[in-house]
């Protein structure tokens, strides 16, 4: 199994939860939760100010310097566009703001994303 650090206090209840190639993707009401090895990135959806599908060269050029030569190939490419995230690792907690996060996704888990944020709506 995945050595992910222990989310504490996650906010909202628990809607979906995904692991795809060594990265855990988790859905709450309130909150967007992707772990890749030691580190968190958290953004409340009351902070995404969109998301929409990119192309895969807009996804690499982005992905590649943070995850290395060969990002998850698996699900499609989104752009996450955000007043507010917060990066969690090892040394602590950073605070990040104005951030377009690149990640992706499964169908199923961007279309009960995007059912989320149109119900804050």
């Amino acid at each position: 199994m995945y050595g992910f650090p222990r989310v504490k206090r996650i906010r909202g209840e628990l809607k979906r939860s995904e692991i795809r190639n060594q990265v855990k993707y988790q859905l709450t009401t309130r909150e967007f939760i992707q772990q890749r090895g030691r580190t968190t990135y958290r953004i409340a959806l009351e902070h995404i100010l969109g998301m929409m599908e990119c192309s895969d060269a807009e996804y690499i050029r982005h992905a590649r310097p943070l995850f290395g030569g060969s990002p998850d190939p698996f699900g499609k490419p989104y752009k996450i566009v955000t007043a507010l995230m917060h990066l969690v690792n090892e040394a602590g907690v950073i605070e990040q703001h104005g951030v377009s996060f690149y990640t992706r996704l499964s169908p199923a888990f961007a279309a009960h994303m995007e059912s989320l944020l149109s119900e804050g709506d």
